[in-house]
């Protein structure tokens, strides 16, 4: 039936194209409902970057203070907005839709993805959990790195499901480059990459892979490598891409975690509390980063069972059907949204909140479905396994909350367009199946 064809185009393409209409639609109505002031102080995002992206447009440089050394974060967001503010100003509704035509894309990755995975079904199945996914939606008029990530981490998987048996050496280092343009906005990237290496190894046999890998491996050096020399120009040390793991790992490590993890408050805050211990004054990059380290050593071998029962908690929390940390903590975010216009006494917080747990709900039950039904017969989504794995590990072993899964979760509505075609339309599927012999 899909591929009947409408004014000489499938039937496959015209619900494809309006799958992608309908969510670039909602992802606009969402954007024009949110702050008007979500370039000033109020930011609606993530402050730091816009700071060093205005820093970049001004002549200054990958820098947050003038003059001052720089390399917290990694630079690959920051240079997105000053390229969209290079060319269009800094107009946040402009982002936003730059970022929403970037999340449909991420919507066309899924498709190809689970086509080539699975079928054209399922697939649309897919594409059509990722457009309306509420999370996905919402977060494509934040000034954050989640939708640029999803999209390049989306870009990566499906060169390697497309592309793994190539012995054509060129386009493993095109997708290494690709890899490691993906790093630059996300260090967390890096986790993807050694899930691919491991999945190569398998599938392919170290002997045959190993010119595969090494290829790829030197296309992320070509991108990281700059950057590296980068770092160690500016800080006179050595910082492979970013310098907040260290921090961040403290932070999400340390014997006030669980305490901010259970009440439900974000592990930023932290720095706020007067019993949360900082670093001695006056030493340098390098020796706050040891610091952070023997701290978070410190608390492992002091509090041992109450460090399991951390990682337990941050596990959980990582993959829970509930937002955390919770937003009504967060001083401001109650008024991102009003819905007295619409005639509702219904909060944002409530609303988003409501359609989250649901809506994830769902797309987590139909993925493992599909998970369970693909798993012993399908290479592929044993990629898609490790991924989820290796990338789960780097966050519970550092810190968690939902927007660092958020890019996860398109992995998941590949298995859930599987799940929900082999479990609702069986008989759909058992046709596919006959007429594909």
């Amino acid at each position: 039936m899909l591929n009947n064809k409408i004014l000489g185009v499938k039937l496959s393409v015209w619900i494809m194209l309006l799958i992608l209409y309908l969510g670039l639609v909602l992802r606009m109505i969402i954007a024009y409902y949110s702050s008007p002031d979500a370039m000033g102080a109020d930011l609606r995002g993530d402050l730091l970057h816009h700071r060093v992206a205005v820093n970049i447009v001004n002549g200054h440089g990958f820098v947050m203070n003038v003059g001052e050394p720089y390399s917290f974060n990694p630079p690959g967001y920051a240079y997105f907005l000053a390229g969209s503010y290079v060319l269009f100003g800094k107009t946040w509704f402009t982002i936003a839709f730059i970022q929403s035509s970037l999340s449909m894309l991420s919507v066309v990755c899924v498709y190809l993805i689970a086509s080539k995975i699975y079928n054209r079904v399922s697939a649309l199945i897919a594409a059509s959990f990722m457009s309306f996914y509420p999370y996905s939606v919402y977060h494509s008029s934040r000034v954050m790195d989640t939708t640029l990530f999803t999209f390049m981490m989306l870009v990566s998987v499906a060169l390697v499901i497309y592309y793994w048996r190539t012995r054509n050496l060129k386009s493993w280092i095109f997708i290494g480059l690709v890899m490691g343009l993906a790093c630059l906005v996300r260090t967390t990237m890096l986790a993807v990459c050694i899930g691919v290496f491991m999945w190569l190894i398998v599938v392919l046999g170290f002997s045959k892979g190993k010119k595969s890998l090494l290829a790829c491996g030197l296309g992320i050096v070509c991108i990281v490598l700059p950057w590296t020399i980068r770092n160690f120009v500016v800080e006179r040390e050595f910082i492979f891409i970013d310098s907040k793991g260290i921090p961040n790992a403290y932070m999400g490590n340390n014997e006030l975690t669980l305490e901010y993890i259970d009440s439900g408050k974000s592990l930023d805050q932290l720095w706020q509390d007067s019993r949360f211990e900082r670093e001695p004054k006056g030493l340098s990059g390098a020796d706050e980063r040891t610091w952070y380290m023997s701290q978070i050593v410190d608390f492992v071998r002091n509090n041992p069972m109450t460090y399991i029962k951390l990682l337990y908690k941050k596990l959980f929390l990582f993959w829970s059907p509930y937002i955390n940390p919770n937003m009504s903590t967060v001083k401001g975010f109650g008024d991102i949204f009003s819905f007295s216009e619409l005639g509702t006494k219904l909060s944002f917080e409530d609303f988003r909140r409501i359609s989250y747990t649901i809506s994830y709900s769902v797309l987590s039950l139909f993925a493992i479905c599909g998970f369970v039904l693909s798993l012993g017969h399908i290479s592929e989504s044993r990629l898609l396994l490790l991924v989820l794995l290796l990338y789960t590990l780097v966050n519970v072993l550092v810190w968690t909350s939902t927007r660092l899964r958020i890019p996860l979760d398109s992995i998941l509505a590949i298995f859930a367009g599987y799940g929900m075609l082999r479990t609702v339309f069986g008989k759909f599927y058992e046709n596919i199946i006959r007429n594909s012999v």
